[in-house]
């Protein structure tokens, strides 16, 4: 997976993910976007809108297992939105290498909260080390910031003011665990527990 900005026009959208996840089990991808599309089941005031929503949708859902996906919806509220996560994750690999080597590092040193300056130091190293990231403009990366911290105060993983981004060891249940480690997700499962 190729590094990318993408992000920027982009919400967390559990409850919108989660639906369409439920969908998922009756019927096709492209059923459910013929029913997302035509009943806008999104409540997006733009058509092409509601596609670019669906696709981002669609990406995060195809990037889990499909036991994954048929959690999202059986579990509860908390795990769904773990699960949610963790498909943006597995879409985004900014947002994976962010969790993966800045916030996982925050909680195995029971450090309590993760700064601007952390952020900045994270981006300019992947600007460093990555073509495509280089040549992200500043004002995409001060948005993608923005984004990530979003998603993860939505998933549960910081609480606390925006300002302070307080890093939260999320509760994984034990059968979100065994089911990442049965779908060879568990750099997925390190990054969100810090081990």
């Amino acid at each position: 997976m190729e590094y990318s900005a993408g992000a920027t026009k982009h919400l967390f959208w559990f409850v919108e993910t989660r639906e369409t996840a439920r969908l998922l089990g009756n019927h096709s991808m492209d059923a459910v976007r013929q029913i997302i599309i035509n009943e806008n089941l999104y409540r997006q005031k733009s058509r092409p809108r509601l596609i670019n929503q669906f696709g981002c949708i669609r990406k995060r859902l195809e990037a889990l297992p499909k036991e994954l996906r048929n959690m999202m919806v059986t579990e509860d509220i908390h795990t769904g939105k773990m699960i949610a996560f963790i498909g943006c994750m597995a879409s985004d690999r900014l947002l994976f290498d962010l969790i993966y080597e800045v916030y996982r590092k925050k909680l195995y040193l029971g450090e309590p909260n993760i700064t601007d300056a952390d952020l900045n130091v994270f981006f300019k190293d992947k600007q460093d080390q990555n073509e495509k990231v280089a040549s992200i403009t500043d004002i995409s990366i001060k948005k993608l910031k923005q984004v990530y911290s979003k998603y993860m105060f939505e998933a549960g993983l910081l609480t606390g003011k925006v300002s302070e981004k307080q890093v939260v060891k999320p509760y994984i249940e034990p059968e979100l665990q065994s089911a990442l480690m049965r779908n060879g997700m568990e750099k997925y499962l390190a990054g969100l527990t810090g081990n």
